[in-house]
């Protein structure tokens, strides 16, 4: 990668959470350089590093940055602080609200992850609340978040509701003028995306953290791990900070289960998608992985081309996949063909909530979503597909 930006090459030193003294004398040595300093910033906040960028800066090569450029970052940082702290607190009045009902709730991601990854809960940038029940306690869920201001983001009938908790995984509540965003989870993937960790299994395993002076639950280290590579592997792996917070959770958990998560990812048909994962954290940190993993999971090294390329392309500007290429990507990453095809269909013929958008349906003719979807979607992506040659 010694071809590449300078302002890249950068990124990939700051995304961890210390830095040694070769990363200390490579940083200063590239700010001398007088990166593009508008790109890297904006870069950094497509990667979601703008808070690792500004402390290592801050930290090791003060003097050599811009002050216009330390203002920018110190602004930014302040505003994404007090985000996540605003998110903690209403993060922890769910909790609470949640435990006085009776309904198991386990955390993950967001200010949670940024505290097990690197060390404090203002190191990633903010985005939503993300909250895990078991599928038979949505309602009771529900009914809880709506009982302290938060109301669902699009009103679904009884039948569409019915139809995207048996087929999806999530519904997003808003609250504060939208300000506070909280996605409820009782799964962790759509069933588009064939992943077997059951949520169910998630909340038994699930452990307790401090999170601001106050104990919440989240997942058992062998099942974030797995979580974070699945996460990463269904969106392409985009951004450079989750590979990061993959590797510094690793970091974090010495004594990680290693044939637990073995098993586990091949139990949930993800052993190809941990490979993957571990093979990035591999390719960025300098962290010891033991010696059958891969050789247990990812044996033929199919992985490691893969995150070969993944690594070559992390700047490249993504459009939107469409869904052939998500297809022929899913066919890589996942340990059975059949659900690879499996996943093609459903995304193809399972109506989402785009589709109740986009047409409005009596209940009694609900079934006609199905029909309706395929329709859309190509129409949808003959246009993109369009575009994309007209461009080339």
């Amino acid at each position: 990668m010694s071809s590449e930006r300078p302002e890249h090459a950068l990124l990939r030193c700051i995304a961890r959470r210390e830095l040694g003294s070769e990363h200390t004398i490579s940083l200063s040595e590239l700010v001398k350089g007088k990166p593009d300093w508008n790109y890297l910033l904006r870069t950094a906040s497509d990667h979601g590093l703008v808070p690792l960028l500004h402390k290592h800066l801050n930290r090791q090569v003060r003097d050599l940055v811009p002050p216009a450029v330390q203002a920018r970052m110190k602004q930014e940082s302040v505003e994404n602080s007090q985000t996540v702290l605003r998110l903690t607190g209403r993060l922890l009045e769910i909790h609470k609200t949640f435990e006085e009902n009776g309904i198991s709730v386990a955390s993950f991601k967001g200010a949670l992850l940024s505290q097990l990854a690197y060390g404090e809960i203002g190191l990633r940038q903010a985005g939503d609340i993300d909250i895990l029940v078991a599928r038979d306690q949505v309602e009771a869920a529900r009914g809880a978040l709506t009982s302290i201001g938060y109301q669902m983001s699009r009103a679904l009938t009884a039948a569409q509701f019915s139809s995207h908790a048996r087929f999806h995984c999530e519904m997003t509540f808003t609250r504060d003028d939208q300000q506070t965003i909280v996605d409820l989870h009782w799964g962790l993937a759509p069933r588009s995306f064939v992943f077997k960790l059951e949520a169910h299994e998630v909340l038994l395993r699930r452990e307790t953290v401090s999170l601001a002076g106050t104990q919440v639950d989240t997942f058992a280290a062998e099942d974030l791990v797995l979580y974070l590579a699945m996460h990463g592997a269904k969106h392409l792996w985009q951004s450079l900070e989750w590979i990061a917070s993959l590797g510094e959770v690793l970091r974090a958990h010495p004594t990680l289960n290693w044939p637990r998560l073995l098993e586990r990812s091949m139990r949930a048909r993800a052993a190809r998608m941990l490979a993957l994962g571990l093979r990035l954290v591999e390719s960025h940190f300098d962290i010891k992985l033991p010696e059958n993993v891969f050789a247990t999971i990812d044996s033929e090294q199919e992985m490691k081309r893969m995150a070969i390329t993944i690594q070559a392309e992390l700047f490249a500007k993504h459009d939107s996949p469409v869904s052939t290429e998500t297809n022929l990507y899913n066919f890589k990453i996942m340990d059975r063909k059949r659900d690879a095809v499996t996943s093609m269909l459903r995304a193809i013929f399972v109506p989402t909530l785009s589709d109740w958008e986009a047409l409005t349906l009596p209940t009694t003719l609900h079934p006609l979503y199905y029909a309706y979807r395929p329709l859309r979607l190509s129409k949808e992506y003959g246009a993109s597909l369009w575009q994309r040659l007209s461009r080339s």
